[in-house]
């Protein structure tokens, strides 16, 4: 397999494949010098939120697939030096390089550097399906050979919330002893069960209902599938902490809806907390179930959320919301921690209290949210925002200085794609119907050329203005526009 007999065009992939080898060799040693913490990696990791960030800015990913990257490059240098010098001469194909990352994962660095002593005496032509077959029976040996501690003492146990396959939905995993699992398992399957029992006796005798709150089993007749009962039981299940006090939620959960997405005029989706889609039948009806909606304000053209005024040194709940608005995620670039939950409220420009006239206000363009691991960072003096000047209609920005080696980034606010959508829906109804209007009517005077009439929104409190229109006509009756509640 060193040398085969190729066509033209195969060989054109083979030299391509020892490319990709040898810029894949580049890319981890590279990398590698990233990383200046001493000791194991994986302890340093833990503590080490810089290197992570100026791999992502280099790499153009997030700061969770820079840690990976970050961790096989260090293993590529380190534990497997020969098989790197390999990749790098395009001998050892990168397909099998990262496979051999990959999969001794749950080797100890020894263990590991016996993997890369192993296979670099191996010889390159045997195929593909050979190598893998090998190295797979070599990391069982090698792991069977570590001293590791009985199974039973560590399994994993976690619950992790992960995204869902259909659009608006999430599944919760819950990983554990089997025994345990089963266990709870049996008792919520044995609940639901009783409680659709329960159901089909109250539809055959003409009795209330259980566990109907929607009256899904009333209007359809039939009791609820095992599955929608499951999940009823146990999301109405409560949590005992045996005294432990939760502290009261920061944020509500913020469920953003178009207002023409509200009115059936629109497809644009909604979103929850910023950050995942909610298909607009989703978000119709949850706004048509809420007690209470929020308008939130945003510039019809650019899209960005209006500042809020404020000059006080504590921020308001108000002011906490427009900045959820403003970054749902954590505001350090390649970071993904929501704000939602966890998050801290960081003043980008120092707030020096007691000390009148000197220091930052506490105004909206100068704070922003961090996770607690960010803004121990940025207080360290490892990151360091500065909030650059724009228009009041146009979305912020915040250049970022990551390190000290001199990496920056300049990252934009998130601004509300559905504002410039719906602006554009409502401008081009707007010159549909003065189209109806005016058939038939003396022709108007001819627009200047560069001009384009009624192509602007209509203006939004603190966005930009629209000129008025060349030539009165009869304005159209309003669309209806939900009435926010006071908040």
């Amino acid at each position: 397999m060193d040398d085969p007999q190729l066509s033209a065009a195969a060989q054109r992939v083979w030299d391509a494949e020892k490319t990709t080898a040898a810029a894949l060799a580049a890319q981890y040693r590279a990398l590698a010098d990233l990383h200046e913490l001493d000791g194991a990696y994986e302890e340093a990791a833990e503590v080490d939120e810089v290197d992570p960030l100026r791999a992502a800015l280099a790499l153009r990913i997030t700061k969770n697939a820079a840690s990976w990257q970050l961790r096989d490059a260090h293993q590529a240098v380190h534990l497997f030096p020969r098989t790197l010098e390999m990749l790098e001469t395009g001998s050892l194909p990168s397909a099998w390089f990262q496979k051999m990352l990959r999969t001794s994962r749950s080797l100890s660095d020894a263990s590991r550097q016996n993997l890369d002593i192993a296979v670099s005496a191996w010889s390159m032509s045997i195929p593909a399906e050979r190598f893998f077959r090998l190295l797979k029976a070599l990391i069982d040996l090698l792991e069977h050979r570590e001293d590791k501690p009985h199974p039973s003492s560590c399994i994993e146990r976690s619950v992790a919330l992960l995204p869902g396959h259909e659009p608006g939905t999430g599944v919760l995993q819950i990983t554990g002893p089997i025994p345990e699992i089963l266990s709870r398992w049996k008792k919520l399957d044995e609940a639901a069960r009783a409680v659709q029992s329960a159901q089909r006796a109250a539809l055959r005798d003409g009795t209330a209902i259980p566990h109907d709150a929607d009256g899904v089993v009333l209007e359809t007749g039939r009791a609820l599938p095992l599955t929608r009962l499951r999940f009823a039981l146990l999301d109405s299940a409560e949590i005992d902490l045996e005294g432990v006090q939760v502290p009261t939620e920061r944020f509500r959960l913020n469920i953003t809806v178009p207002v023409l997405t509200l009115l059936g005029a629109s497809d644009e989706p909604g979103t929850l907390d910023g950050v995942t889609p909610l298909p607009p039948s989703m978000a119709r009806s949850l706004a048509g179930s809420a007690e209470v909606w929020y308008r939130v304000l945003a510039d019809s053209a650019s899209g960005a959320f209006l500042p809020l005024p404020a000059d006080k040194h504590v921020p308001t709940a108000s002011m906490l919301e427009h900045l959820r608005m403003r970054n749902s995620l954590c505001a350090v670039p390649g970071c993904t921690r929501p704000t939602s939950w966890a998050s801290e409220c960081d003043h980008i420009e120092e707030c020096r209290r007691g000390t009148p006239g000197t220091g930052a206000l506490t105004e909206v363009e100068n704070l922003h949210l961090l996770c607690w691991q960010h803004h121990l960072d940025k207080t360290n003096g490892l990151l360091d925002p500065t909030r650059l000047p724009t228009g009041a209609a146009e979305p912020g920005q915040t250049r970022w200085r990551i390190g000290s080696h001199g990496d920056a980034v300049t990252v934009l606010d998130e601004i509300d794609t559905a504002s410039i959508h719906a602006a554009e829906d409502l401008a081009l109804a707007w010159s549909c119907f003065l189209r109806g209007t005016h058939a038939g009517a003396a022709a108007t005077p001819p627009v200047p050329a560069g001009e384009e009439p009624f192509r602007s929104a209509p203006p939004i409190a603190g966005g930009r203005t629209m000129s008025p229109s060349p030539s009165p006509s009869p304005s159209p009756s309003p669309s209806p526009s939900p009435s926010p509640s006071p908040s």
